[in-house]
């Protein structure tokens, strides 16, 4: 059984935990006997990452929308104005695949035939969980994505997504036929569930569940930390994942506030409460990928008093989701930025003092009874950071407690996806574009009319 994972950003850890995740659940509705083809930004590097060697059923290809149009990338006038053209021609082209080699061949790249290939052969196609469907980034690759779905017939899963809200006609316009051709819509949180009701015409195909890397978690050495009538031992070190956040409020000087608060945090725990401190997150160690959340660590670090700075190591490097996870089970408790750095830590039964950047961490942070400690990186002041540090290490064997029975249900939820996949197998595909808007899916020939829109990104 072939199934495809398209707009993945494997070079982010927590990505890659997500697609590990879905592969787990999958073979968990389905058996071993499942291919995955994974359409990514960067898939070489991916597959260097993660090579075939450890993930033999695991194989990369380049994310079709990056691949079949042409985006804005600089200031050449005369390139930028030769794409919507380009595009148009694409566009049409792709309605016609596989009926004209010459065409074929003259329009689309090698690769890229490949890969419209694989999705007509494909069983399933999902797009991948996570939260990239917000109107903080540009939806556009997203959207060519979409359309490019439904024109080979193949109707997506959206599997577990923190989305919206989308204030935007056009890209409410875009979404709705999309949200409602798939046959299954999974979100993370009731607050995303609302983002959409509007634009989801068959509302039970929208479920509430938990974010699938929980389905890594390793619930017997949880319920055995839960079964323990002793407090946990303590190994004295404690892992912090820090992030640059360009959409902080405040801009630079509200990153300011939050580095100054990460410090006042790193000189509490090593000056109050004695212990070695390790940066390590989600995103690092890959010279490929735009974010390295460890050259945020180091300026971090570079402002600390010498005595609190030798406590301190900066992991750089690269790790797997299995090599993460192996890594935090040996921390007292992580301090977490980034919020699969959180949910990995959890995964293996240590517990998070968490800092929510986005939404989606402050309703996970309900879920599993931490929301009073909670820091926001919009507020966060020095001062509150050491009030709500004290207050966690204060309660920790509550909030270990707490965090750790939410865990458990949270993988149940996850795993509780497999009921809602199983069916959908023997559902007919759709054919063709559909309703893909009002205009049978030419909406990539009007993306030029609708204002909002940011024009740097338009294809046409």
């Amino acid at each position: 059984m072939k199934i495809i994972v398209e707009n993945t950003v494997c070079l982010n850890t927590g990505d890659a935990a997500i697609l590990l995740a879905i592969r787990h659940i999958l073979r968990s509705t389905w058996g071993e006997n499942l291919r995955f083809l994974v359409f990514d930004s960067q898939p070489a590097v991916a597959a260097r990452l993660y090579p075939d060697k450890d993930y033999p059923d695991i194989e990369f290809h380049k994310l079709l929308s990056e691949s079949v149009f042409k985006y804005r990338y600089d200031d050449n006038f005369l390139k930028n104005a030769l794409k919507p053209p380009y595009n148009r021609v694409a566009l049409q082209a792709l309605r016609h695949f596989g009926r004209s080699r010459h065409i074929d061949e003259t329009i689309f790249s090698a690769d890229a035939r490949r890969g419209l290939a694989m999705y007509r052969e494909a069983d399933l196609v999902v797009t991948t969980g996570g939260t990239y469907l917000v109107e903080t980034y540009n939806l556009e690759k997203r959207l060519n994505q979409f359309r490019i779905d439904a024109i080979l017939g193949k109707d997506p899963v959206f599997f577990t997504q923190s989305l919206g809200p989308f204030n935007k006609s056009y890209n409410r316009d875009e979404l709705k036929p999309i949200l409602d051709r798939s046959p299954l819509i999974l979100l993370r949180d009731a607050r995303s569930l609302g983002h959409i009701r509007d634009l989801v015409d068959d509302p039970e195909k929208c479920h509430v569940v938990a974010d699938a890397v929980f389905a890594l978690a390793d619930t017997d050495r949880i319920s055995g930390i839960l079964a323990s009538k002793k407090p946990a031992a303590t190994t004295g070190r404690v892992a912090i994942s820090v992030r640059h956040w360009n959409y902080v409020k405040g801009g630079g000087g509200g990153m300011d506030r939050y580095i100054d608060s990460i410090r006042k945090i790193v000189t509490a725990l090593v000056r109050e409460h004695a212990k070695e401190v390790t940066f390590i997150s989600t995103c690092q160690g890959v010279p490929e990928y735009a974010h390295d959340d460890s050259k945020t660590a180091r300026a971090i670090v570079a402002g600390l008093d010498p005595d609190v700075a030798r406590h301190i190591k900066v992991d750089a490097s690269f790790h797997t989701p299995e090599q993460l996870m192996t890594l935090v089970r040996d921390f007292d408790f992580v301090v977490a930025t980034r919020m699969h750095m959180m949910i990995m830590s959890l995964c293996v039964g240590t517990p998070v003092l968490p800092i929510a950047y986005e939404f989606k961490t402050r309703e996970l942070a309900k879920r599993i009874g931490v929301s009073d400690v909670l820091l926001d990186i919009d507020t966060i002041t020095a001062e509150e950071a050491s009030e709500k540090l004290n207050a966690f290490i204060g309660n920790l064997e509550h909030y270990r407690s707490q965090s750790l029975q939410a865990v458990l249900q949270e993988y149940a939820s996850a795993m509780s996806v497999t009921e809602l996949l199983r069916p959908l197998l023997t559902a007919p595909s759709a054919d063709g574009a559909g309703d893909l808007g009002q205009d049978g899916g030419q909406g990539l020939a009007r993306l030029r009319e609708e204002k909002d829109q940011d024009q740097r990104d338009r294809v046409v």
